[in-house]
């Protein structure tokens, strides 16, 4: 069995538009260790999603995951 001993965590982010519709974005992911990069990061999210009126309400999290080939949590995909 292999050892985990390397992980990175990512921004879970679920919301809930006023029309009942309910999405979830992942952002990330981070390293563990800049916890306030990450911490602020969620403050500017909430600002936006706050700001944006589209969301009746909306939850966030850290959640923490393992990045390696062949045996990750998830896959890591370029958005731009």
């Amino acid at each position: 069995m292999t050892v985990r001993t390397s992980t990175a965590v990512i921004v879970k982010a679920t919301t809930h538009s006023h029309d009942g519709e309910t999405a979830t974005t992942y952002y990330g992911p981070f390293l563990p260790h800049v916890g306030s990069a990450t911490t602020s990061f969620i403050a500017k999210l909430e600002h936006e999603l706050e700001e944006s009126g589209r969301y009746r309400d909306w939850d966030t999290s850290i959640e923490t995951v393992f990045i390696a080939g062949d045996e990750s949590d998830c896959e890591v995909r370029a958005t731009r």
